[in-house]
């Protein structure tokens, strides 16, 4: 077998591995951290080198699979046969019945690399994402070469591999579901395709069952399996209808029929790989879920609505209202996460281009293929010869079913305008669904590449040339994808650094097993994880009153009130909330009652309860087991610096007005100050619009008002800042209701003016300032005075441990 031979033997096989290497080398570049100074990689990186994982979910996803590893089931323990997690959501703890294929085939990888050799489990952890992901090129690739041609089904592969919006959660270090959520529905859909232009019973069969085994993996794999379900079924269901009412089309005919009972089907082949697939799919899906959770699943897209709603049935706020992921997306941001402007449009002239197919073509002739002559001399044979005569055997057509090829045709048409829809809707519910409409838009532009072939072979009759232009447009259409995606991975930063891991490993190694964290919700999973430490409030445990009274124990100005809080969250959790709402019948009652006892001890918020509020004795008792524990949970509170660009949405829940059911946005903005001299006085400077200036002993601050500058010269305006502080009058600086002032452990306040709406913070660190201004509601908050101010006067919480940007503190009562 000839070189040539033996390439067009393998072809699909080398476009397969090209095509895996390309999009997961591309992922192995987030490895490099490449958005981290080579001076700072170590302090983003474990002490064997690897970088920390890039968000937080997956520190979840690895301390679920090391409880896999370590005893068998995800989580903790196992309570009444259901596996349950007691690191999150503290104290109750929250079922761990999570789609298990994350672990399952992570503990998998881990087992076989360590026949080899020792590798961490974090390290097959960090890779694995990217590996798996990478798979998504060969059914993309499979599937459209099947319905057009190499080219399309190159197209498709790296247009899947790579759309930005599934590459941004799919690199290496991002060890999450997403990895699944291209290449299983992808599996689904192949197979169930497949099983619909099958020629005999025999692959029908085999084709669905592999379609309903695929679904059987998706519902282990992501929680949202349930579209791809009723897509499948819809597309089969209204191309049935479709075929038979519209186009009239006569059933696709087998090479071989089905006796007995089931020769019902032999006209009815479509109906058959339905059915094989709703009942194997049914069957499986229920011995893996349950019924009950098979039913639950199935009647998600019912929920789906609430992700954008203000309010839970509480009235206590919804977190998920601040989650980046559940933002709505402009079509700017949907263009870019399908990877561009023509993956974009050529995603819908895929659609219409198979909708022109459906018109009757003209047949082409058949060239037959012409006999070679003997060369009359020996030697080398004549290559020009050769190739004409090649070309001509390659023109030989073989006629297509016409009414099978328009059959297909309407249910690609179908499939993927329903499929289209699907996630067009499913985007507005928020930015993470970009990813789950890249896969359609994407096999269609690569349909839409593959059509174009027709039309390129139709105006240009040389093949090599033929293969030129479409070499061009392939890489003209994935250029912007590949692209984009180098440059995610390369300038990748992990999401936490060696400060926060060293706070945890310090919590861990230093505190009883029983300490329980509480801080801002982001970071709860990998608290859990480093610090193996349950955790009151996180990504499982987000959307619960617990938004609410952690923001409030942020905000508030009242430091009992705020260790109140801790304590109650810490021993009960949300016990209290609860069951005042079974009592007041009012989350916004509840709430009131809650913030006025507890700051306070135990007997006074008896008789609050008891005389101010209406609660019977009973029911007061019941309230303050919950409340005032008389041996709480020892619990310790985390502030970090990611925590001052959160101040918006902490202060917003935790500011939370259940009449109204909003809350208020208060923000930080920090800065390092520069110096000028200016009328022989040393002027500070910050880009967050703070300016100071030293008058003698006493320092002057305020905020630049950029719109009552009314020139162009900067000596000018430089010279009006300085007077202004000097004399506190003027319109250009607006002065602060607080000044603050830190300088050498020193701190002094003062109230500059009491219509002012904001608040001046200057840190003084060797001589170089550091600016804060603030909303005047954060000038005195816990975050503040603990974060900013070190605990300076504070008697409930103690700094027990800190590196730069963290900071532990024991909290007492």
């Amino acid at each position: 077998m000839s070189a040539k031979e033996l390439l067009f033997k393998y072809k699909s096989l080398i476009i397969i591995i090209l095509l895996f290497l390309l999009v997961f080398s591309i992922r192995a570049e987030a490895a490099n951290i490449g958005g981290v100074p080579d001076q700072m990689k170590s302090y983003y990186q474990d002490q064997t080198g690897l970088p920390y994982f890039s968000e937080m979910d997956s520190y979840y996803n690895f301390r679920l699979t090391q409880d896999l590893v370590n005893h068998g089931y995800l989580g903790d323990t196992k309570i009444n046969g259901t596996q349950w997690d007691l690191h999150s959501s503290y104290p109750a703890g929250k079922s761990a019945e999570y789609p298990p294929l994350i672990a399952y085939l992570t503990e998998i990888g881990y087992v076989i690399v360590n026949i080899f050799a020792k590798v961490p489990l974090a390290t097959v952890s960090f890779w694995i994402g990217a590996f798996i992901a990478s798979l998504a090129v060969i059914p993309a690739y499979l599937l459209v070469k099947k319905i057009t041609n190499d080219y399309g089904g190159i197209t498709a592969g790296l247009l899947v591999g790579l759309a930005p919006s599934y590459f941004a959660h799919t690199f290496a270090g991002f060890f999450d579901t997403d990895m699944f959520n291209m290449l299983i529905p992808l599996l689904v859909v192949m197979f169930f395709v497949m099983s619909i232009l099958a020629n005999n019973f025999r692959n029908r069969t085999i084709y669905a069952s592999l379609a309903a085994i695929s679904m059987l993996i998706f519902t282990l794999a992501w929680q949202g399996w349930w579209y791809i379900y009723y897509l499948i079924i819809a597309s089969a269901v209204i191309y049935l209808i479709v075929n038979k009412y519209i186009f009239h089309l006569k059933p696709k005919q087998s090479t071989e029929g089905l006796n007995g009972r089931l020769a019902w089907f032999n006209d009815k082949p479509e109906v058959f790989s339905l059915i094989v697939f709703l009942i194997l799919s049914m069957i499986l899906m229920a011995i893996s879920l349950g019924v009950t959770g098979l039913l639950g699943a199935l009647t998600e897209p019912i929920n789906v609505n609430q992700l954008q709603a203000a309010v839970q049935t509480t009235s206590y706020p919804n977190v998920y209202i601040s989650v980046s992921e559940l933002q709505i997306p402009g079509i700017s941001e949907i263009i870019n996460g399908v990877g561009g402007y023509l993956p974009f449009f050529f995603g819908f002239f895929g659609v219409i281009a198979l909708c022109l197919n459906l018109r009757t073509k003209k047949e082409k002739k058949e060239v037959p293929e012409k006999k070679t002559r003997k060369p009359r001399r020996r030697g080398k044979p004549n290559r020009r010869r050769k190739e004409d005569t090649e070309t001509k055997a390659e023109k030989v057509i073989i006629k297509p079913d016409i009414g099978d090829q328009k059959r297909n045709y309407i249910f690609y048409i179908i499939l993927f305008t329903i499929w289209l829809l699907i996630t067009i809707y499913a985007m507005t519910k928020g930015v993470r669904f970009i990813e789950n409409f890249s896969l359609p838009i994407a096999l269609s532009a690569g349909i839409f590449v593959g059509l174009l072939y027709d039309y390129i072979k139709d105006h240009v009759s040389n093949t090599s040339y033929q293969t030129v232009v479409m070499a061009i447009i392939v890489i003209v259409v994935a250029f912007s994808p590949v692209a984009t995606a180098y440059g995610i991975s390369s300038a990748v930063v992990p999401g936490t650094d060696d400060s926060m891991v060293n706070s945890l490993e310090w919590v861990k190694n230093n505190t009883s097993n029983n300490t329980i964290i509480t801080s801002w919700w982001d970071y709860g999973h990998l608290f859990t994880a480093v610090a193996d430490r349950p955790v009151t409030f996180d990504g499982s445990s987000q959307n619960s009153p617990r938004a609410y009274w952690v923001g409030k124990a942020l905000l508030t100005s009242n430091e009992t009130l705020s260790a109140g809080i801790l304590r109650m969250l810490a021993s009960s959790g949300d016990m209290a909330p609860l069951i005042l709402d079974n009592y007041t019948k009012s989350s916004g009652k509840s709430a009131d009652i809650l913030s006025s006892i507890l700051g306070v001890d135990k007997q006074t918020a008896l008789t609050i309860m008891t005389t101010t509020y209406g609660l019977t004795p009973e029911q007061a008792q019941n309230v303050v087991q919950y409340t005032h524990p008389d041996n709480p949970t020892p619990d310790v509170l985390i502030t970090s610096s990611d925590m001052i660009q959160k101040a918006g949405w902490w202060s917003y829940f935790g500011s939370w007005n259940f009449t109204s059911n909003n809350g208020t946005n208060y923000q930080y903005l920090t800065a390092q100050m520069n110096s000028t001299t200016v009328n022989n006085k040393t002027l500070l400077i910050g880009n967050n619009a703070v300016v100071a200036q030293a008058n003698g002993t006493s320092i002057s601050a305020g905020l630049v008002n950029t719109n009552n500058i009314k020139t162009n010269d900067t000596n000018q305006i430089l010279n009006q800042i300085s007077t202004e502080l000097t004399t506190g009058n003027g319109s250009l600086v607006i002065q602060p209701h607080k000044l603050t002032i830190i300088s050498n452990d020193t701190i002094t306040q003062t109230v500059v003016s009491n219509s002012s709406q904001y608040s001046i913070l200057l840190i003084n660190q060797n001589n170089t300032y550091i600016s804060v201004a603030m909303n005047k509601e954060l000038e005195d908050s816990m975050f503040t005075r603990l974060f900013f101010m070190g605990g300076a006067g504070l008697t409930h919480f103690k700094s027990i441990y800190g590196q730069p940007g963290v900071m532990v503190w024991g909290v007492t009562y």
